[in-house]
Protein backbone atom coordinates (compact mmCIF):
# COMPACT_ATOMS: atom_id res chain seq x y z
CA UNK A 1 0.00 0.00 0.00
CA UNK A 2 1.36 3.66 -0.56
CA UNK A 3 0.46 6.63 1.10
CA UNK A 4 -0.89 10.38 0.41
CA UNK A 5 -0.62 12.79 3.38
CA UNK A 6 -2.22 15.65 2.70
CA UNK A 7 -1.63 18.62 4.59
CA UNK A 8 -4.05 21.97 5.27
CA UNK A 9 -1.54 25.01 4.84
CA UNK A 10 -0.49 26.83 8.46
CA UNK A 11 -2.86 29.76 9.40
CA UNK A 12 -3.04 32.61 7.28
CA UNK A 13 -3.52 36.35 7.75
CA UNK A 14 -7.01 36.72 8.18
CA UNK A 15 -8.35 40.63 8.36
CA UNK A 16 -5.41 41.91 6.72
CA UNK A 17 -5.01 43.35 2.90
CA UNK A 18 -3.00 39.74 1.85
CA UNK A 19 -5.14 36.84 3.49
CA UNK A 20 -3.20 34.70 1.52
CA UNK A 21 0.32 34.76 3.70
CA UNK A 22 0.94 32.37 6.52
CA UNK A 23 0.80 34.23 9.86
CA UNK A 24 3.43 34.14 12.75
CA UNK A 25 0.98 31.41 14.21
CA UNK A 26 0.97 29.49 10.57
CA UNK A 27 4.82 29.95 10.54
CA UNK A 28 5.07 28.01 14.12
CA UNK A 29 2.44 25.39 13.60
CA UNK A 30 4.25 24.58 10.15
CA UNK A 31 7.65 24.16 11.49
CA UNK A 32 5.70 22.25 14.49
CA UNK A 33 4.25 19.77 11.67
CA UNK A 34 8.34 19.33 10.01
CA UNK A 35 10.19 18.40 13.56
CA UNK A 36 7.09 16.06 14.38
CA UNK A 37 7.21 14.16 11.23
CA UNK A 38 11.25 14.93 10.86
CA UNK A 39 11.40 13.33 14.86
CA UNK A 40 9.18 9.89 13.68
CA UNK A 41 11.23 8.71 10.91
CA UNK A 42 8.85 10.26 8.03
CA UNK A 43 10.45 9.91 4.67
CA UNK A 44 8.57 11.25 1.82
CA UNK A 45 9.26 10.07 -1.86
CA UNK A 46 7.36 13.17 -3.44
CA UNK A 47 5.98 16.25 -2.11
CA UNK A 48 3.68 18.46 -4.05
CA UNK A 49 1.64 22.42 -2.64
CA UNK A 50 -0.81 24.08 -4.10
CA UNK A 51 0.07 27.77 -6.22
CA UNK A 52 -1.12 29.83 -3.53
CA UNK A 53 0.97 31.41 -1.11
CA UNK A 54 0.16 30.04 2.46
CA UNK A 55 0.91 26.28 0.90
CA UNK A 56 3.91 26.87 -0.57
CA UNK A 57 5.00 28.28 2.59
CA UNK A 58 3.92 25.62 5.01
CA UNK A 59 6.26 23.55 2.50
CA UNK A 60 9.01 25.35 2.89
CA UNK A 61 8.62 25.38 6.64
CA UNK A 62 8.46 21.54 6.47
CA UNK A 63 11.07 20.92 4.00
CA UNK A 64 13.24 23.27 6.75
CA UNK A 65 12.83 21.15 9.18
CA UNK A 66 14.06 17.71 7.32
CA UNK A 67 17.05 19.53 6.13
CA UNK A 68 17.76 21.18 9.33
CA UNK A 69 18.24 17.77 10.67
CA UNK A 70 20.82 16.59 7.59
CA UNK A 71 17.36 14.25 6.12
CA UNK A 72 16.44 13.90 2.61
CA UNK A 73 13.14 15.87 1.48
CA UNK A 74 11.94 15.83 -2.49
CA UNK A 75 11.89 18.56 -4.43
CA UNK A 76 8.39 20.23 -4.26
CA UNK A 77 6.05 19.90 -7.34
CA UNK A 78 3.56 22.95 -8.01
CA UNK A 79 -0.18 21.50 -9.39
CA UNK A 80 -2.75 23.96 -9.66
CA UNK A 81 -5.23 20.99 -8.90
CA UNK A 82 -4.72 21.77 -5.15
CA UNK A 83 -5.42 25.23 -5.50
CA UNK A 84 -7.98 26.39 -2.78
CA UNK A 85 -11.03 28.14 -4.15
CA UNK A 86 -11.99 31.46 -3.60
CA UNK A 87 -13.90 32.40 -1.26
CA UNK A 88 -14.32 36.27 -2.09
CA UNK A 89 -15.80 35.48 -5.26
CA UNK A 90 -17.75 32.80 -3.55
CA UNK A 91 -19.26 35.33 -1.02
CA UNK A 92 -20.07 37.92 -3.66
CA UNK A 93 -22.01 35.62 -5.82
CA UNK A 94 -23.86 33.74 -2.60
CA UNK A 95 -24.03 36.49 -0.45
CA UNK A 96 -27.68 38.47 -2.37
CA UNK A 97 -29.06 34.89 -1.92
CA UNK A 98 -27.84 34.90 1.49
CA UNK A 99 -29.37 37.82 2.57
CA UNK A 100 -32.94 36.67 0.47
CA UNK A 101 -32.90 34.24 2.76
CA UNK A 102 -32.01 35.84 6.00
CA UNK A 103 -32.01 39.83 5.71
CA UNK A 104 -31.22 40.39 9.38
CA UNK A 105 -27.82 39.18 8.61
CA UNK A 106 -27.13 42.40 6.62
CA UNK A 107 -25.29 44.04 9.51
CA UNK A 108 -22.86 41.02 9.64
CA UNK A 109 -22.44 41.47 6.02
CA UNK A 110 -21.49 44.72 6.61
CA UNK A 111 -18.41 43.76 9.25
CA UNK A 112 -17.34 40.29 7.74
CA UNK A 113 -13.58 41.12 7.58
CA UNK A 114 -13.23 42.87 10.80
CA UNK A 115 -15.08 40.16 12.93
CA UNK A 116 -14.20 36.47 12.87
CA UNK A 117 -17.89 35.62 14.22
CA UNK A 118 -19.73 37.90 11.60
CA UNK A 119 -17.75 36.19 8.68
CA UNK A 120 -18.17 32.49 10.25
CA UNK A 121 -22.04 33.28 10.19
CA UNK A 122 -22.05 34.83 6.86
CA UNK A 123 -19.30 32.05 5.01
CA UNK A 124 -20.82 29.17 6.49
CA UNK A 125 -24.44 29.98 4.90
CA UNK A 126 -22.51 31.52 1.86
CA UNK A 127 -21.00 28.20 1.39
CA UNK A 128 -23.81 25.69 1.85
CA UNK A 129 -26.01 28.28 -0.73
CA UNK A 130 -22.49 27.23 -2.92
CA UNK A 131 -21.71 23.66 -2.69
CA UNK A 132 -26.03 23.63 -3.62
CA UNK A 133 -25.32 24.34 -7.31
CA UNK A 134 -28.68 25.93 -7.31
CA UNK A 135 -26.94 29.51 -7.53
CA UNK A 136 -23.47 28.99 -9.86
CA UNK A 137 -22.11 32.47 -11.31
CA UNK A 138 -20.54 32.67 -14.42
CA UNK A 139 -16.75 33.21 -14.20
CA UNK A 140 -16.98 31.69 -10.39
CA UNK A 141 -15.63 28.25 -9.95
CA UNK A 142 -18.40 25.52 -9.09
CA UNK A 143 -17.75 23.13 -5.75
CA UNK A 144 -18.65 20.44 -8.60
CA UNK A 145 -15.39 21.70 -10.81
CA UNK A 146 -13.58 21.69 -7.42
CA UNK A 147 -14.21 18.41 -6.81
CA UNK A 148 -13.69 17.23 -10.42
CA UNK A 149 -10.03 18.87 -10.34
CA UNK A 150 -8.93 17.78 -7.13
CA UNK A 151 -9.89 13.75 -7.93
CA UNK A 152 -7.94 14.16 -11.19
CA UNK A 153 -4.84 15.46 -9.18
CA UNK A 154 -5.00 12.75 -6.66
CA UNK A 155 -5.68 10.44 -9.98
CA UNK A 156 -2.50 11.80 -11.43
CA UNK A 157 -0.02 11.82 -8.28
CA UNK A 158 -1.36 7.69 -7.43
CA UNK A 159 -0.05 7.10 -10.83
CA UNK A 160 2.90 8.88 -10.91
CA UNK A 161 3.93 7.33 -7.23
CA UNK A 162 3.70 3.68 -7.88
CA UNK A 163 3.66 1.01 -5.35
CA UNK A 164 4.81 1.71 -1.60
CA UNK A 165 5.41 5.10 -2.10
CA UNK A 166 5.02 7.89 0.68
CA UNK A 167 3.92 11.29 -0.66
CA UNK A 168 2.54 14.46 1.18
CA UNK A 169 0.20 17.26 -0.61
CA UNK A 170 0.43 20.91 1.19
CA UNK A 171 -3.21 21.98 0.02
CA UNK A 172 -6.17 23.87 1.67
CA UNK A 173 -9.27 22.73 3.34
CA UNK A 174 -11.72 23.25 0.32
CA UNK A 175 -9.53 20.34 -1.50
CA UNK A 176 -9.08 18.21 1.54
CA UNK A 177 -12.78 18.13 1.75
CA UNK A 178 -13.21 17.41 -2.11
CA UNK A 179 -11.01 14.46 -1.49
CA UNK A 180 -13.17 12.67 1.60
CA UNK A 181 -16.11 13.50 -0.66
CA UNK A 182 -14.89 11.82 -3.89
CA UNK A 183 -13.01 8.87 -1.51
CA UNK A 184 -15.78 8.48 0.66
CA UNK A 185 -19.08 9.14 -1.10
CA UNK A 186 -20.38 12.28 1.18
CA UNK A 187 -23.25 14.60 -0.13
CA UNK A 188 -21.70 17.88 -0.90
CA UNK A 189 -23.27 19.45 2.03
CA UNK A 190 -21.64 16.84 4.67
CA UNK A 191 -18.12 17.35 3.14
CA UNK A 192 -18.82 21.19 2.90
CA UNK A 193 -19.06 20.80 6.89
CA UNK A 194 -16.03 18.67 7.31
CA UNK A 195 -13.95 21.27 5.45
CA UNK A 196 -15.03 23.67 8.55
CA UNK A 197 -13.48 21.27 11.02
CA UNK A 198 -9.97 20.91 9.36
CA UNK A 199 -7.21 22.48 11.41
CA UNK A 200 -4.37 24.50 10.11
CA UNK A 201 -1.25 22.29 9.35
CA UNK A 202 -3.35 18.87 10.33
CA UNK A 203 -2.88 16.28 8.49
CA UNK A 204 -5.70 14.01 6.95
CA UNK A 205 -4.26 10.21 5.04
CA UNK A 206 -5.45 8.29 2.41
CA UNK A 207 -4.20 4.41 1.97
CA UNK A 208 -4.10 3.40 -1.82
CA UNK A 209 -3.41 0.66 -4.23
CA UNK A 210 -4.41 -0.36 -7.86
CA UNK A 211 -7.78 -1.39 -6.46
CA UNK A 212 -8.46 1.28 -3.87
CA UNK A 213 -8.12 4.22 -2.15
CA UNK A 214 -8.96 4.05 1.77
CA UNK A 215 -8.76 7.04 4.42
CA UNK A 216 -6.64 6.21 7.16
CA UNK A 217 -6.68 9.54 9.38
CA UNK A 218 -8.57 12.70 9.69
CA UNK A 219 -7.62 16.04 11.07
CA UNK A 220 -4.50 14.59 12.62
CA UNK A 221 -2.76 17.42 15.11
CA UNK A 222 -0.87 15.53 17.33
CA UNK A 223 2.28 17.91 16.93
CA UNK A 224 0.38 20.73 17.62
CA UNK A 225 -1.31 19.02 21.03
CA UNK A 226 2.09 17.99 22.46
CA UNK A 227 3.51 21.21 22.35
CA UNK A 228 0.92 24.20 22.70
CA UNK A 229 -2.27 22.87 22.78
CA UNK A 230 -5.40 25.09 22.01
CA UNK A 231 -3.37 28.07 21.31
CA UNK A 232 -2.40 26.51 18.50
CA UNK A 233 -5.36 25.01 17.14
CA UNK A 234 -7.05 27.44 14.19
CA UNK A 235 -9.19 27.18 11.88
CA UNK A 236 -8.54 30.06 9.13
Amino acid sequence: MSMIYLVRHGQASFGHDNYDRISDTGIVQSRMLGEYLAGTGMRFDSAYTGPLSRQKATADEVAGCFKKKGLPFPDVSVMKEFNEYDPVAVLTSQIPHVLEDEPSLKIDIENIFADKEAFKQVFEKALLKWVSGRHDAPGVETWGSLVSRVKNGMGTIMKAGGRGKTIVVFTSGGPIAAALQTFLGLSNENAIRLNWQIINASMTRFMYNEERITLAGFNAICHLELNGGNTLITYR
